[in-house]
């Protein structure tokens, strides 16, 4: 591990909190130091009120935000007098230290600051620098700890004994204080949970971090060769599906589930073994509960993980918690590859990024001898913690689609652009397919990704729906999208390679997906499909046969399916947008040609429906959402005109 430190950058920072979220950036953007928000940072300082008092404070990273991507706004400041006088408390209920601590902000508005910020006040130096480092922690999770931590540190470290994080800690810190002089240790160490360094100069602060992780990761490529994490062997996408649906039903609602990493096959029963001992860190627990499930290749196992997690929750004793959700958050099959559950996207990332932290520490673990992190009372005390629960309770409530992944075909303009960011807006993963290269330009982060393809390429097709399972776990919802409308001709006029391409792109190449798509929506979690058609099929116009047979032959293909699928729980249904102007398919020229068939202006055709309304993608959109969602869970076969009222068609 290397300093990050730059000294122009630094100079850019005008104020002692500037450089502290300088320095904390510094830390939070290496995974191997803090991962997803763990550790946090404080720097001491002095504030004028409004009457010209000057008060001692200390700005603490607040809870909630991540060192990585903050900036100043990420700190709260609080009074030191009143977080030093806590300290001196002989018992502090966790509740009313949270409260005391927010009476201690200097802006009433601002976020709650850590639970460790008295720990931070205590700490008798400007910057206090505390990570989560993976160095660290495999070195104190491993048989004989702090021994090994004598031998690479000597007497330079200060080793602390594990107490659980919040007053607790703090009581040690002050009690610590009374003992040892800080300034005679260059780091100090808790065991299973992390390290603190500190000065009165924010580079010094943060280099010796970076300097005492450092000498743990060499000692530990010293010891271990540097062991590293296997190339995971390729599963079987519907194996993903079918497993991602048991874990959702465990959960009681849909979870996102991403590949997390792989050990080698023969470790997985020792490295499982291990993972019964405890956390890397104490907040893992909060992200992957005490231990993953141990899958079979066919993905047995879960009603043991079910089994196991109840037998632990009742081991508690205790008849004032109510039992989280039995579902694993990561799980490990016999092949060695792992793979995260979470009810969100975000969930189910950090969960799969702890989860190949936690296994990377156990190759070094299963090398040192073994592995005891936090007793099995500690992680309970620490799951079903009043201060970490309600974290989970502040939390947004779950989007009407958390959970759930939805492919568009057509995604790179108009109806289908917008269906894509509908979907994404009500909290679903969507991954959109089109042959135009702007798709992936528009859809380009993870969970609202775009892939280039040609939706008649059945082999093409049938690469993307496997790629979106193996990534994100299944598919819940199909948006059947994708189409061309050509230069209207008569049907004296129409040739035969607009007729055949029009059939093709309208109509077989959804076919093709449907039948591709099929395996993967019968292991959805309320499972939708949506059809594109058109106000064409119950109201034709002239010069348009070759897109009219077209959609006609969708809709009656979205019947038969709705016939075929409803025993498998599947809802199928048909939009039938009218006048939809914002698309692809319609160039001014068309829209010209189109109004003055009717004797109409552009405008004036625009808004010729019985509403009087112009019809836009996003009103197309809604509709889509609405049938993917649960609101029309008792329909299905059915034709939704979405045309703002259309009197041939009524």
């Amino acid at each position: 591990m290397k300093t990050l430190w730059n000294d122009a950058e630094a100079a850019k920072c005008g104020t002692d909190l500037e450089l502290r979220a300088y320095t904390s950036k510094l830390i939070g953007i290496e995974p191997k130091m803090v991962l997803h928000g763990g550790g946090n940072t404080s720097v001491k300082s002095t504030h004028t009120d409004q009457f010209g008092d000057v008060h001692d404070i200390i700005w603490v990273k607040a809870s909630g935000f991540d060192l990585a991507k903050m900036g100043t706004e990420g700190f709260t400041a609080l009074e030191l007098k009143p977080l030093l006088k806590l300290a001196g408390l002989d018992s502090l209920s966790d509740p009313d230290m949270v409260n005391e601590c927010l009476r201690a902000r200097l802006d009433t508005s601002a976020a709650a600051a850590s639970i460790e910020a008295i720990v931070h006040a205590l700490v008798p130096f400007k910057y206090v620098d505390h990570s989560h480092a993976d160095a660290i922690l495999t070195i104190s999770n491993s048989p004989n700890g702090a021994e090994k931590f004598r031998d690479i540190y000597g007497d330079r470290v200060l080793v602390l004994p594990y107490v659980k994080p919040g007053f607790d800690l703090a009581k040690q810190f002050k009690a610590a204080l009374e003992e040892y002089d800080f300034g005679a240790y260059e780091a100090i160490i808790l065991e299973n949970h992390g390290i603190f360094t500190y000065d009165d100069d924010a580079k010094s602060a943060y280099e010796r971090m970076v300097d005492i992780v450092d000498e743990a990761e060499q000692w530990l490529i010293e010891t271990n060769d540097d062991l590293e994490l296997s190339t995971p062997p390729k599963q079987d996408p519907l194996l993903i599906a079918k497993t991602r649906k048991e874990v959702s039903k465990l959960a009681g609602k849909a979870v996102i589930s991403r590949p997390s990493a792989a050990i080698p096959s023969e470790l997985v029963q020792e490295i499982g073994r291990l993972l019964r001992n405890g956390t890397l860190t104490p907040e893992h627990v909060i992200h992957n509960k005490p231990f993953p499930a141990m899958l079979d290749n066919d993905g047995a196992g879960l009603d043991a993980f079910a089994e196991e997690y109840l037998a632990y929750f009742k081991r508690a004793n205790d008849d004032t918690l109510t039992m989280l959700p039995s579902h694993p958050h990561w799980a490990i099959f016999a092949d060695g590859n792992a793979r995260s559950f979470g009810v969100n996207l975000k969930r189910a990332s950090v969960s799969a990024d702890v989860g190949a932290t936690t296994l990377r520490a156990m190759l070094h673990a299963q090398k040192l001898g073994g592995w005891q992190g936090l007793s099995e009372q500690d992680l309970r005390d620490l799951e079903y913690w009043e201060l970490e629960q309600a974290k989970l309770r502040r939390q947004k409530a779950d989007a009407r689609l958390a959970g759930k992944v939805a492919v568009v075909s057509g995604a790179a303009s108009g109806i289908g652009a917008a269906t894509a960011a509908a979907l994404a807006d009500a909290g679903a993963v969507v991954v959109g397919l089109d042959l135009d290269p702007k798709v992936a330009e528009t859809m380009n982060r993870t969970g609202f990704e775009g892939k280039v393809l040609d939706l008649t390429d059945e082999a093409a097709v049938a690469q993307a729906l496997e790629e979106v399972v193996l990534d994100y776990g299944g598919i819940d919802h199909l948006v059947l999208n994708a189409g061309i409308f050509k230069s209207g001709q008569f049907i004296e006029e129409l040739d035969d390679a607009t007729w055949d391409q029009s059939l093709e792109v309208n109509l077989s190449a959804h076919r093709k997906t449907l039948k591709l798509a099929t395996p993967y929506l019968k292991q959805g979690i309320d499972p939708a499909v949506v059809f594109m058609a058109s106000r064409n099929v119950t109201a034709p116009g002239p010069g348009a046969a070759a897109y009219s047979v077209a959609k006609a032959g969708l809709t009656q293909l979205m019947r038969v399916a709705a016939l075929e699928l409803a025993p498998e729980g599947i809802r199928v249904n048909a939009l039938h947008p009218d006048a939809v102007f914002d698309t692809g398919i319609w160039t001014q020229e068309a829209l010209e040609r189109s109004a003055k068939r009717y004797g109409l202006s552009v405008e004036e055709y625009k808004t010729r429906n019985l509403l009087g309304c112009e019809i836009t993608s996003a009103d197309v959109a809604n509709a889509v959402v609405a049938l993917c969602d649960t609101l029309f869970r008792a329909t299905t076969g059915a034709q939704i005109p979405v045309d703002g009222g259309n009197d041939r068609v009524i």
